[in-house]
């Protein structure tokens, strides 16, 4: 499994255009069970989102309800029938390419839910949440560690390396000796990179210091 946005997308996403009108959208967003939809233009290129609570604005003006906090400070959307008129822009977006910890850190930032998945040219490819980064904590403990193991091997040559691990619930202990010290580094340089690990315990020691030259203890 690779790290990237790409990996855990969805790819295939209900858009809304300029167009579309209040009630399309609505019953878009009902008959899919979504939260939010896209709004892209005839190129398909992400232009807007209409979220669920865009439309319960319009739906409490329309019904004569009191209006709240967010509309008297001037930000909801008073009139609007259409996604173009409904949306909210400029949208930020992720591209495909981008890592799962990149796309976290936007996610926390903006305090977002979702966000479209893009090309350069700012075509609609995808669309990933905050559940889909977190589904990749969810793989079984035998996957991280068949994939830890890849990593100990792309760097354990020497006879006296001897490198093993476990993994429990997510977390994973690194344990037994290298022969230098820039092996073990390499090997824990790749092993947090591996998607799903929850936590990384390095118990393993090196004989040799190879960078500062010198034994260690």
């Amino acid at each position: 499994m690779s790290n990237l946005v790409c990996d855990v997308m969805t790819r295939e996403v209900v858009v809304a255009t300029p167009a579309t009108t209040f009630r399309e959208l609505v019953r878009l967003i009902e008959d899919h069970h979504l939260h939010a939809l896209p709004v892209v233009d005839e190129l398909g290129r992400v232009v807007g989102m209409v979220t669920e609570s865009d439309l319960l604005i319009r739906e409490e003006l329309t019904e004569g309800h009191l209006r709240t906090p967010l509309q008297r400070r001037g930000r909801a959307r008073l009139t609007g029938t259409t996604a173009g008129e409904i949306m909210s822009s400029p949208v930020m977006t992720v591209k495909p390419s981008q890592t799962l910890a990149q796309a976290a850190r936007l996610f926390r930032r903006r305090h977002l839910g979702r966000m479209p998945v893009v090309e350069n040219d700012g075509r609609l490819i995808g669309i990933v949440t905050r559940m889909d980064l977190l589904t990749v904590f969810l793989r079984p403990d035998e996957e991280l560690l068949a994939a830890v193991h890849e990593a100990i091997a792309t760097v354990d040559e020497a006879p006296s390396c001897i490198l093993s691990a476990t993994a429990h619930d997510g977390v994973v202990v690194l344990q037994g000796s290298a022969h230098f010290l820039s092996q073990l580094i390499a090997v824990e340089g790749l092993v947090r990179q591996i998607p799903g690990i929850v936590h990384l315990d390095v118990k393993a020691i090196a004989v040799i210091d190879d960078i500062h030259g010198a034994l260690t203890p």
